[in-house]
């Protein structure tokens, strides 16, 4: 008897020890995701901020670049881990937009890579 209740308790800490792993990973596999998905869209914000800056005969206002890909970010976001963390990256995508209106990058390919590095370091 006192063998079966040995086995079970370490059956139940072996098992959870296995869920706990899988959420790890599952973790990991959705934070790689929101880090690729918001790089991308990072390369998109900063290939059009150079557009509209080299085309727009006046100053060019962020809300109105917000306007322009918000349409694409929300997509992206429904279709990243089901949806799931939509609010927390459309936050990130805002706090991304600005720095990029604001510090006027020109390398889209640079600006990616270095947010999706940093993202998942």
């Amino acid at each position: 008897m006192k063998k079966i209740f040995i086995l079970m308790i370490c059956l139940g800490f072996c098992s959870g020890s296995v869920v706990s792993s899988q959420e790890i990973e599952i973790n990991r596999t959705e934070t790689l995701e929101n880090c690729k998905t918001l790089g991308y869209l990072s390369f998109l914000a900063v290939e059009k901020f150079k557009t509209l800056r080299s085309t727009a005969a006046d100053e060019i206002e962020l809300d109105d670049a917000k306007e322009l890909l918000e349409p694409v970010a929300l997509q992206a976001f429904k279709m990243t881990s089901g949806g799931r963390n939509k609010e927390q990256l459309f936050d990130e995508w805002n706090i991304i937009l600005t720095d990029i209106f604001l510090n006027e990058y020109s390398d889209p390919k640079v600006y990616a890579k270095t947010y999706i590095g940093e993202c998942m370091g």
